[in-house]
């Protein structure tokens, strides 16, 4: 007698599914259509095969369907979603009561056990102890031919069904759960597949425990996170971060692989607002930083230089090498005085130098003056030195004969030092502020040089900067860079945003520590370096170039991705969220306000690893996609951490999994995989 009626035996559906050690017998269907079925199951089938918790899968089979024995070889996937009422389960019910009212009358003391030995013949007791299940119908697993290989294939609804008393259904356990939370869907792209967690249906594991049924392995395509938008949704303390430290390590262990095979490799950055993944905690017992000084560089305030892989985070804003980070943070504080018309002229002003063009150039040289100044009245200190020399601090501009005598004239004595003859002057950093002050009082004379000299328009779009006026009105000016003091480094050489994206193409992990500075330094201060990765990118992408591959890992997501900033074009997170997929960026965004993020982004979210949320507004939003609704109850009352519902996009459906923890034997396969030993015994 065929065990498995509906499926030949050997074939992939038996072997993978159905065989005795990969599913369990547990009912029949009751009733079925395209969209659900019912299964008629007994208490002593639940209680063998370890218990059916709400949001198992289970397995429908068909029987032989026709006289001449050919088998319907297709298995229906269901997820049970609750309990249904029976035919004949009123009268059952009736029965049931009446015995436990008699039970109850004849004993003065109803205590549990003489209420359970409720008075029913062993025909009535076995026909109440058969129950419903309401299943959802996730879809079909059936067998086909690719390119001459028998594979396991499924599709997301049913294309057929017979009469109901034809089907079996069966729990599947151990490798056979295993397999169907970790199918993948066929696609073109690459397939790595790697352990994520385990099977958890319930926060109640013990029958799944006794059952040995709790640890059915959840394999998910690391490529499916590399160059798509994850979600990781969740309130605090729920396991985001332990998540984003699997998928980071991961995807580090697959650009180890490919920069040993010449493959260009994957940079991923992290934006750490509490230090979690720089340093080790007591939660994980160790961090991304354990991967080792070779591939993880950590950017961090106040660093010293005393270890070569944490690097001082901060630029030098009197570099004229870095002047297009200066004005990008410059830019972003400037927003505290609202859009005025002075504040978009000095966000759309080039201060760079432009070769060939020396009349660009000069006015260039002549914002920069400007600049300076109002960076020394807001209490910059200026370098010592020239970047990358040992000559005492100082700018280098032309300015011609007639202009410079009235200078030296208006202040009582000459603030420069001529450089041969060709009209360039260098000007040391202690009389920066004395030489512009010069200027602006002839301008105001009506000096014609000094007028000449300051009517360009990277002069006019940056002195109200320096005079805190604009368009005869007071604006805060300069005193809106005070704020950004703590980013200036006087003794950096580099502009941090092109060093941090110069490690991310070797394939380093960078992580960028802000869990010390005041919020405004480190939003503007990440904006910085992302604007500074986007502009890079786009670089190569519109020059026809491949860009690297980069991931992008950001926490409160809700901050940066909310409604409302969406329809900024020119917010720099906006753009990324937009730009990420042409751009090969990847993203990883974090956050337990579903509903603060834009509908835009949560659209293009491939990934969803959905955590404990505490409210129904966020399951209400959350509901939306795919059919996260139906574990709406179950996410709001279950925070245990680590357990979450994943939907990947190679995944055709829900799985619920408990993450594993991110720990020293992961780091140590990273480590692996780039050539490196192991960790040494106790470390983290």
């Amino acid at each position: 007698m065929d065990l498995i009626p509906g499926v030949g035996a050997g074939t992939l559906l038996e072997s993978q599914l159905l065989a005795p050690d990969r599913a369990q017998r547990i009912g029949a269907i009751q009733r079925l259509d395209y969209h659900e079925a019912v299964v008629l199951t007994h208490d002593t089938w639940k209680f063998d095969a370890g218990g059916i918790p709400q949001f198992a899968f289970l397995l429908a089979t068909a029987r032989d369907v026709t006289a001449e024995g050919n088998d319907d070889d297709e298995v229906l996937l269901l997820r049970v979603e609750g309990t249904a009422p029976l035919s004949l389960e009123a009268d059952l019910h009736a029965v049931r009561e009446e015995a436990l009212r008699d039970a109850l009358s004849r004993h003065r003391d109803a205590s549990p056990s003489v209420v359970l030995d409720v008075d029913l013949d062993p025909f009535t007791r076995n026909r109440a102890s058969f129950t419903g299940l309401r299943c959802r119908i996730l879809g079909t697993f059936y067998e086909d031919d690719l390119d001459g290989t028998r594979r396991l294939e499924f599709g997301a609804d049913v294309d057929n069904f017979y009469a109901t008393a034809t089907y079996r259904v069966l729990k599947p356990v151990g490798e056979g759960l295993s397999t169907i939370a970790s199918y993948l869907k066929p696609s073109p792209h690459p397939v790595e597949q790697v352990r994520i967690g385990s099977v958890r249906y319930s926060a109640t594991r013990r029958r799944a425990l006794a059952a040995k049924q709790a640890d059915a392995a959840v394999a998910v395509n690391i490529h499916d996170f590399i160059g798509h938008k994850t979600g990781l949704l969740g309130m605090t303390r729920t396991g985001k971060s332990n998540t984003a430290k699997i998928i980071v390590a991961r995807t580090f262990l697959v650009s180890a692989q490919r920069k040993a095979s010449g493959q260009p490799p994957i940079g991923q950055l992290i934006f750490d607002p509490q230090g979690e993944y720089a340093n080790d905690n007591t939660q994980d017992g160790t961090a991304i930083a354990a991967i080792g000084d070779r591939h993880v560089r950590i950017y961090r305030f106040g660093a010293g230089g005393e270890q070569a892989h944490v690097r001082p985070l901060g630029i030098n804003f009197f570099d004229p090498a870095q002047i297009e980070a200066v004005q990008s943070m410059i830019a972003e504080q400037l927003r505290t005085d609202g859009n005025s018309g002075y504040v978009r002229d000095f966000a759309g002003t080039e201060f760079g130098d432009v070769d060939g063009d020396r009349r660009r150039t000069a006015h260039a040289q002549r914002g920069r003056l400007l600049l300076y100044a109002a960076l020394l009245r807001a209490g910059f200190t200026a370098p010592q030195h020239n970047p990358g020399s040992t000559n005492p601090y100082s700018i280098v501009l032309p300015i011609k004969s007639e202009l410079r005598d009235a200078i030296t004239n208006q202040a009582g004595q000459s603030p420069f030092r001529l450089i041969g003859n060709s009209g360039m002057c260098a000007v040391a950093g202690n009389q920066i502020q004395t030489l512009v002050d010069a200027i602006l009082a002839l301008r105001d004379a009506g000096a014609q040089p000094a007028v000449e000299f300051c009517d360009n328009p990277i002069w006019q779009a940056t002195e109200p900067i320096y005079t805190a006026s604009s368009g005869g009105r007071q604006v805060r000016g300069w005193r809106n860079l005070n704020d950004l003091r703590p980013y200036h480094n006087p003794d950096t050489a580099a502009d941090v945003a092109d060093e941090i994206y110069r490690n991310l193409c070797y394939g380093l992990i960078v992580i960028v520590d802000l869990h010390i500075g005041t919020p405004a330094v480190i939003a503007t201060l990440s904006e910085a370096i992302t604007r500074r990765l986007l502009k890079h990118q786009t670089t190569a992408f519109t020059s026809g170039q491949e860009p690297p591959s980069i991931q992008v890992m950001l926490e409160e997501a809700h901050n940066l991705f909310s409604t409302k900033k969406y329809g900024d074009d020119g917010d720099v997170w906006v753009k990324l969220a937009k730009e990420a997929a042409k751009l090969r960026i990847g993203m990883l965004y974090a956050t337990q306000e579903v509903s603060g993020v834009a509908h835009q982004v949560k659209a293009n979210t491939a990934n969803w690893v959905v955590a404990h949320l505490n409210n129904r507004t966020e399951l209400n939003e959350l509901s939306k996609f795919y059919d996260f609704g139906s574990f709406a109850d179950a996410i709001l009352s279950s925070e245990d951490r680590g357990y979450v519902r994943l939907k990947t996009l190679s995944s055709p459906f829900i799985v619920p999994v408990q993450i594993e923890k991110y720990d020293a034997n992961l780091v140590n396969q990273a480590r692996a995989a780039a050539g490196d030993p192991p960790l040494a015994a106790g470390h983290g």
